[in-house]
């Protein structure tokens, strides 16, 4: 995969887990275990591999399930995380 489509896709990732950070303090009103955390994300940034397979054109070869996780997951979960616990702190101060 070409280093300029690799970043398109981190920061398509990466604006969709702040967006959802922003979106999970109201969503997730009791406390979650770290792994229903990880599920979490999971099942949020899923739609996003399919989606940026399609717009992108990348075929599974060069785009599979590994790759997206270096490179779509691990963006997405990290700007999820970071935000929802900024907006969690704002919301509840």
């Amino acid at each position: 995969m070409k280093h300029e489509i690799e970043r398109k896709v981190s920061l398509i990732h990466a604006l969709a887990g702040a967006t959802f950070g922003v979106v999970s303090p109201f969503l997730f009103t009791r406390t979650l275990t770290f792994v229903s955390v990880i599920i979490a994300g999971f099942l949020f940034a899923y739609p996003l591999y399919i989606l940026t397979r399609r717009i992108f054109n990348l075929p599974e070869k060069e785009f599979d399930l590994k790759e997206w996780l270096g490179k779509g997951f691990l963006y997405f979960f990290a700007a999820w995380i970071l935000v929802w616990t900024i907006a969690y702190n704002f919301i509840n101060a």
